[in-house]
C-alpha cells in the first residue's frame, strides 16, 4: 500500500519492532515525538501505523490527545456521522466520529475533508475497529502531484480554478437521510433545531440559501478556492470539486450540478474526467486491518473511499492547528473525552484526622485523581483538603478527575440523586468527574439523619445486627445515575466489583456507556478476559488492591507474604531496574492499559507511587508479573460480609 509520489514514499508506514505495543506505550512515543510525527504527516501527505495494539475509539483517542493536533468540531459536512468519543459542549480534545455512514454499496470520490467549507481542517484521522469485509479500502493521492497533471495537461482550466475559485451548491434534507453519501441534515450540519438558528449560522459561514418545500435547504458556499498551497509548500488540487462534480448525487441533488467556477460558469468536464481516471490510475488504496491508524495531512493529500459488503468499521477524527500535549504521564481517554489520569490517589483508609493534608500533600506532588467514596467516611475532609488546595493556587478544579461511589444503601432511584448530593456537599464540588456504584449489591435504606456513613449493618429489628438486603434491580440504579449526568452533577458514571456477565447486561440498555470499571487487579489477580472484554468495548479499567494483600493485612484480611511486593519475581525486576517494588507493579499495571490509585501516608512514597513514566518494562518483565496469577481475590463479599457481618453474600460466583 505505498507508492512514490512527489518524490517521497507515500504513506509513510511505522509498524512496531516488537508484538504487543498498546495504546499506553504509544501514548509515550507520541508524547515524545509529536513534533516529528506532524511533521512528517505534512512530509509524507499521510503517515500509518499498523500492527499496534489499539482496541477502541476512546484508546486511540488518548493517542490523538499527544498528538500536538488541536481538536476540531464536525461542522458543515454533508455526510451523516456519529460522535463516539467526545462530548459536544465541552470540547477539550480530538473528538472521534464514525466514517462517512453513506451506504457501502456506494464509492465516496477524492475530497479534502470540508474543503467545500470556509474553515477545513488541517489534519483527518482514520482507526480501523473491524474488518471482515470485501472491498471498503481507502484510497489516498497526494494532491501536489494533481496539481502538477492539470497543469501540464489542462493549463487554461488550471488558471481559472486558481483565478476564480469555486462555489458549491448543495440541497439538504431536514432531517438525516441515512440512504445518501450527503444525507446529513442542515440541523445536524450547523448544530441547530429551527431555521431561524440555521440562517444565523449560515450567514456567519458566508452561506446564501434557498429554503425549499419539505423543510429542505439549498445552500450555496462563498466562492472558495480550488487551489492552496499546502503545509509543505507546494501548491494543490485541495478541494471538494471531484467529489461535488461526480458524487454529490442523490433524490435532490443531480450530478454535475453541485460545483461551479466563482463566476458561476460550469467547470470543464473533459478535464475533470481525465482528473477522475489520472487520480484512479495513480492512488494507494489501503486495505484497513483492526487497530490500524492512519494520520493525513488534509492540506497535501486527498482520501476516498472504495464500496464494500460486510462488516466494516472505521472511525475518523478531524484537527485544525496544534498545541502542547498533556503532561503528567498516560490517561485513559473517556466516552465522553474526559481524561482521567492514570495514576491517583486513593482514599481508602486515608484516617480523617489526616486527610485534608495529605490530599494537600497529594496535589503538590502532583496527583489530579482522587478517588473517594461515601463508605471511606473521609469525604468532608478530603473536601477540605480539596478546598485548601484550590485556595491556595495549587491547583483548578478543572485540573483535578474527582471520583466518588454510590453506596449499597441508596440503590432505589428515589436516594440516587441525594446520595449524590450528599457527596457533593462533603467534598465542596459542584460535578463529580466520576460517580461509581460501589457494589452490585442493594442494601436497606439507612437515612443519613440515623447514620452516615451507613455502612453494612442495618441496626434496626431484633436480634443481632446484620446485613438486610433491599432487592433492587440494577437497572433502576443505572438510570438513576444516567440522570445525574443529564443534570450535570456528574460527568461520567461506571461500576465497580462486577464481571463480564454484568457489564454486558448494563452494556445492552444503557443510554450513557459506563465509562469506567474499578475492579481489583494486581499480579495475583490478572482478570485478564475483564480486561480484554473492557478494552473492545471501550470502558476504562482503575485497578485497586494493586499491591495485592498488601493493604488488607492491618484490617487482618490477608498475611504478609500476601503482598505482591515481596514476591521474588516482583523485586528481582526492581532490583535490576533500580526501583522499588511498588513502582514495579504500578508500572505493570499502566502499562496493560489500566489507571492505579495507590494510597500512602508516607510523604516520599507520594513521588514515588507516580515516577511511572521514566522507566517501562520489557515483556518478558510483563509477562514474568502476569504469570504470579492465583485468581486470588482479597476485597470479596462472598467472604468477607459471611466473616464480619453474619452475612453470606457471594457476588463473583
Amino acid at each position: 500500500c505505498q507508492k512514490q509520489q512527489s518524490g517521497k514514499i507515500f504513506p509513510l508506514i511505522l509498524s512496531p519492532t516488537r508484538e504487543g505495543v498498546n495504546f499506553v506505550e504509544l501514548q509515550e512515543y507520541f508524547q515524545k515525538k509529536h513534533a516529528t510525527i506532524v511533521k512528517a504527516t505534512s512530509e509524507y501527505g499521510a503517515v500509518l501505523f499498523k500492527g499496534f495494539d489499539v482496541r477502541c475509539g476512546e484508546e486511540w483517542a488518548s493517542i490523538l490527545h499527544q498528538s500536538g493536533l488541536k481538536e476540531f468540531e464536525y461542522i458543515g459536512g454533508a455526510a451523516v456521522r456519529k460522535l463516539i468519543v467526545g462530548n459536544s459542549s465541552r470540547m477539550n480534545d480530538m473528538q472521534v466520529v464514525t466514517t462517512n455512514e453513506s451506504p457501502p454499496s456506494q464509492s465516496i470520490p477524492f475530497h479534502h475533508e470540508l474543503a467545500q467549507t470556509p474553515n477545513p481542517p488541517d489534519h483527518i484521522c482514520f482507526m480501523c475497529l473491524e474488518n471482515d469485509a470485501e472491498g471498503g479500502a481507502t484510497p489516498l493521492i497526494r494532491s501536489d502531484m494533481v496539481y502538477q497533471f492539470l497543469t501540464e495537461k489542462f493549463p487554461e482550466f488550471t488558471k481559472k480554478l486558481e483565478n476564480l475559485g469555486v462555489k458549491y451548491i448543495r440541497i439538504v434534507p431536514e432531517e438525516d437521510d441515512a440512504s445518501s453519501a450527503l444525507g446529513r441534515s442542515w440541523k445536524s450540519m450547523f448544530n441547530v433545531k429551527t431555521r431561524e438558528q440555521a440562517e444565523e449560522a449560515m450567514s456567519k459561514s458566508e452561506y446564501t440559501w434557498e429554503w425549499l418545500p419539505g423543510g429542505d435547504c439549498k445552500i450555496i458556499s462563498k466562492v472558495l478556492p480550488a487551489v492552496r498551497v499546502g503545509s509543505n509548500g507546494n501548491k494543490t488540487f485541495y478541494n471538494q470539486v471531484i467529489a461535488a462534480y461526480t458524487g454529490w448525487v442523490d433524490k435532490r441533488n443531480v450530478i454535475k450540478t453541485a460545483v461551479v467556477l466563482g463566476d458561476g460558469s460550469a467547470p470543464d468536464d473533459a478535464a475533470l474526467m481525465a482528473l477522475v481516471e489520472y487520480m484512479q490510475e495513480k492512488q494507494v488504496a489501503y486495505h484497513w486491518a483492526p487497530g490500524a491508524f492512519m494520520l493525513v495531512d488534509n492540506t497535501v493529500a486527498a482520501h476516498s473511499r472504495e464500496p464494500f459488503t460486510g462488516r466494516r468499521r472505521v472511525l475518523a477524527s478531524l484537527a485544525k492547528g496544534v498545541k502542547a500535549p498533556p503532561t503528567g504521564g498516560s490517561f485513559l481517554t473517556l466516552q465522553s473525552g474526559d481524561r482521567m489520569p492514570a495514576v491517583g490517589f486513593g482514599l481508602w483508609k486515608v484516617p480523617t484526622s489526616s486527610c485534608a493534608a495529605t490530599v494537600v500533600e497529594a496535589v503538590k506532588a502532583g496527583y489530579r485523581l482522587f478517588d473517594s467514596a461515601c463508605d471511606y467516611g473521609n469525604e468532608e475532609e478530603t473536601g477540605k483538603g480539596l478546598k485548601q488546595a484550590f485556595e491556595s493556587g495549587l491547583v483548578r478544579r478543572e485540573e483535578l478527575f474527582v471520583t466518588s461511589k454510590l453506596w449499597n444503601t441508596y440503590h432505589r432511584k428515589e436516594h440516587v440523586r441525594a446520595a449524590c448530593l450528599k457527596t457533593l456537599k462533603d467534598l465542596g464540588l459542584t460535578y463529580l468527574d466520576l460517580y461509581l456504584i460501589h457494589f452490585p449489591i442493594s442494601l436497606k435504606f439507612v437515612p443519613f439523619e440515623d447514620r452516615y456513613p451507613p455502612e453494612w449493618i442495618y441496626l434496626e429489628g431484633v436480634g443481632a445486627p446484620r446485613m438486610e438486603e433491599d432487592p433492587v434491580p440494577y437497572r433502576e440504579t443505572w438510570e438513576a445515575m444516567e440522570e445525574l449526568v443529564c443534570e450535570g452533577l456528574v460527568r461520567n458514571i461506571g461500576v465497580s466489583n462486577i464481571g463480564t456477565l454484568m457489564l454486558r447486561d448494563v452494556l445492552s440498555y444503557a443510554k450513557v456507556k459506563p465509562a469506567v470499571l474499578q475492579v481489583e487487579l494486581h499480579p495475583f489477580l490478572t482478570q485478564e478476559k475483564l480486561l480484554r472484554f473492557c478494552r473492545e468495548r471501550g470502558v476504562a479499567v482503575t485497578a485497586f488492591s494493586s499491591f495485592a494483600g498488601a493493604g488488607y493485612t492491618e484490617i487482618g484480611m490477608a498475611k504478609p507474604e500476601d503482598s505482591a511486593l515481596a514476591h521474588p519475581v516482583v523485586r528481582s525486576i526492581a532490583e535490576r531496574l533500580g526501583k522499588s517494588p511498588a513502582q514495579v507493579v504500578l508500572r505493570w499495571a499502566v502499562q496493560r492499559g489500566t489507571a492505579v490509585i495507590p494510597k500512602t501516608l508516607n510523604p516520599a512514597r507520594l513521588g514515588e507511587n507516580r515516577d511511572l513514566f521514566s522507566f517501562a518494562l520489557e515483556p518478558a518483565d510483563m509477562a514474568a508479573i502476569a504469570a504470579l496469577n492465583q485468581n486470588r481475590r482479597f476485597n470479596d463479599p462472598g467472604h468477607f460480609c459471611e466473616e464480619a457481618f453474619g452475612t453470606f453474600f457471594p457476588i463473583y460466583e
